[in-house]
């Protein structure tokens, strides 16, 4: 197990975020029909997007306002976030980048395609 993360340090709405970047297979320009929506907040202008691929070929794409980094983090300083919080679908813990709160994201998580779970019969 590598002790070091690569994380994408981006930007949506005024608010950091981080996404391990194996999770990402590239950023592009925003195609609409291929939005998740907008789960980590509204972008001020979203013009350019993560694009990731949860299950198959599917592409997905998060819009963005701005890519901040991409930053090797050992592991040891990634922080799950505390259970007062509450739980998240997608975000899942935080990293502090100098004085900046980056908040760490599953990018799979934010597929509004997924397939829920069925009720037991």
């Amino acid at each position: 197990m590598s002790e070091h993360v690569d994380l994408v340090v981006f930007e949506i709405g005024g608010l950091r975020y981080g996404a391990d970047m194996t999770q990402v297979r590239r950023i592009d320009r925003l195609e609409r029909d291929a939005s998740v929506g907008a789960p980590l907040g509204k972008p001020f202008e979203g013009r350019r997007a993560l694009v990731f691929c949860p299950e198959g070929d599917r592409e997905l794409h998060l819009a963005i306002d701005a890519i901040l980094a991409v930053q090797s983090v050992p592991r040891d300083d990634l922080r799950r976030l505390p259970l007062a919080v509450g739980p998240s679908p997608f975000i899942i813990g935080a990293w502090l980048d100098r004085d900046a709160a980056v908040l760490l994201v599953d990018l799979f998580a934010t597929n509004p395609f997924r397939p829920t779970e069925a009720p037991n019969a």
